[in-house]
């Protein structure tokens, strides 16, 4: 069975967790609350819900969506696509990518949340 792995951005404090648990409405099976550590539940809506893409970068650190990985020289953001479904690696200031498989070549230099950047999603 493939682990499911999650990291959480705190929009209020602007802090990055690891998730604890998370809990969903019975009816819409929608995000109701989220449990970080050291705190108790809290609504969801404080909180944006980053997956764990299933890889590691070169030091074995989990790569999630948002992060963002230096390969060679170049700064690629994860970001999820919808028309492909699936995660893929877009270059900063450019529409490139590459496949996400490369995230194995790379190091981990930041995420969109504490470092501000972004590429534009397809």
């Amino acid at each position: 069975m493939k682990d499911i792995k999650f990291k959480v951005w705190d929009k209020v404090r602007q802090k990055m967790f690891k998730l604890q648990a998370i809990s969903f409405d019975i009816q819409t099976l929608a995000q109701f609350a989220v449990s970080v550590p050291g705190r108790s539940w809290e609504p969801a809506e404080k909180f944006e819900l980053l997956p764990w893409i299933g890889l590691s970068d070169s030091k074995g650190n989990d790569v999630y969506e948002g992060d963002f990985l230096k390969i060679s020289s170049t700064i690629y953001q994860v970001i999820w696509n919808k028309s492909i479904a699936g995660f893929e690696l877009v270059e900063l200031g450019s529409s490139l990518n590459r496949n996400i498989c490369d995230v194995e070549m790379g190091d981990i230099v930041g995420n969109l949340y504490q470092n501000g950047l972004s590429v534009t999603a397809p």
